[in-house]
């Protein structure tokens, strides 16, 4: 016998927030089918997602095609760094820090990442920069209290 699900009642739902299922609590019904469910994990309210059922072990001949493809951006990205690295100029990069701003084309010295290039810059806090273990997103321009 199946449990009857109700308002406040707990079931597995996919949580976008967290990208897990997880253990969510039911906030609204629709007949008798859960609507609107709350994360117990990070308070997030969204629509019931029904858990993808699992899949049979057998590999459709796209997985092995987006393996090249994933392949081939990983090769990608290293030549692109293999090239920022040739044009690397120690004394024009800045030693990165949340509180600087930086430019495309700009140099960075960071104490984790090591040297990298800022290749995009999406808005005025943040830079896309590009190191050897690949693209990162850092933040820039940030006030000091």
């Amino acid at each position: 016998m199946q449990k009857k699900i109700g308002v406040g009642s707990e079931l597995d739902s996919y949580c976008g927030k967290c990208k897990l299922l997880l253990n969510h609590v039911v906030v609204a019904m629709v007949e008798s089918d859960p609507k609107r469910v709350r994360c117990l994990t990070c308070q997030s309210e969204h629509n019931h997602r029904m858990p993808k059922p699992k899949s049979s072990g057998s590999r459709s001949r796209s997985s092995g095609s987006s393996r090249t493809t994933k392949t081939r951006s990983v090769a990608s990205a290293a030549a692109r760094w293999q090239a920022l690295l040739a044009d690397w100029d120690e004394e024009a990069a800045k030693s990165y820090s949340i509180y600087e701003t930086f430019s495309v084309n700009d140099w960075v010295s960071h104490p984790k990442f090591g040297k990298g290039g800022v290749i995009e810059v999406p808005g005025p806090d943040r830079i896309i920069t590009l190191f050897e273990s690949g693209e990162k997103m850092l933040m820039q321009g940030k006030k000091r209290a």
